[in-house]
């Protein structure tokens, strides 16, 4: 990937952000430009997962995940709304 299209990505994953800080609703904005940089919607929710996990990782601690949680809470329902559904049967422990 290109610096050009690195750059394009992650200005739109953080205009996805700033909308989810005004709409709390987990609804996931999509504009059909934005395919040429993530393929569909699954695609850009893919980066959302990935980006959430690469904060939590480099800002985590002892307070850095209740401060990301704060802070980035809407994107965290903009995943929780759209988790990927999971056909495994759950186990029971026991």
């Amino acid at each position: 990937m290109r610096h050009h299209e690195t750059h394009e990505r992650t200005r739109i994953i953080r205009e996805v952000e700033a909308v989810a800080v005004v709409d709390m609703t987990g609804h996931l904005p999509w504009k059909a430009s934005w395919a040429a940089h993530f393929g569909d919607r699954e695609g850009l929710l893919e980066a959302l997962r990935e980006r959430w996990e690469r904060m939590c990782v480099v800002q985590g601690g002892p307070d850095g995940h209740q401060r990301l949680r704060r802070t980035h809470a809407g994107m965290l329902r903009i995943l929780a709304a759209h988790e990927p559904v999971t056909t495994e049967p759950r186990r029971l422990a026991g």
